[in-house]
């Protein structure tokens, strides 16, 4: 019976050495999947979409709270900038903007305005873009400024 624990007592599992090789391995295999799963190009377009859509809003805010005419002009595919009065073309900084006027280019961003460029919208005292809706098109989906509301889905 002695000899029989002598023996068993050497024979043990896996070595520290060996678990954190298989962890390891693990680990390298689950990152590897990982960034193949997930592509930034899934998220890129509907966020942009987005952030474009919170800059119409921020214009139609200012707009409301100035009585003053505040707009967005898309002057290209990939450039655009906030203004405020009726006709200016001199763009105002947007909050958390890098430049006055906004580029998707620069932005790493692969989403194209594909409207008809040069394309203002501008909101007046009471937040709206006038009797008719606008529609601002992208190759993320289309934008929508509702008439008479300002409403922007």
């Amino acid at each position: 019976m002695m000899r029989d624990l002598r023996k068993l007592k050497g024979q043990g599992g896996l070595t520290m050495i060996e678990i954190i090789a298989v962890l390891l391995i693990i680990g390298i295999i689950t990152a590897i999947a990982i960034s193949r799963m997930s592509n930034r190009s899934d998220y890129d377009l509907p966020s942009q979409v987005e952030v474009i859509k919170n800059h119409l809003r921020y214009a139609q805010t200012r707009a409301m709270n100035t009585d003053t005419v505040w707009g967005i002009t898309f002057d290209s595919q990939t450039t655009y900038y906030l203004f405020q009065g009726a006709g200016n073309t001199t763009p105002v900084p947007i909050p958390g903007e890098n430049a006055t006027k906004v580029n998707l280019t620069v932005k790493k961003s692969s989403l194209k305005i594909t409207s008809n460029t040069p394309q203002t919208i501008t909101f007046n005292a009471y937040g709206s873009p006038g009797s008719t809706t606008l529609t601002v098109g992208t190759t993320g989906g289309s934008i929508t400024v509702t008439k008479n509301t300002g409403f922007i889905p």
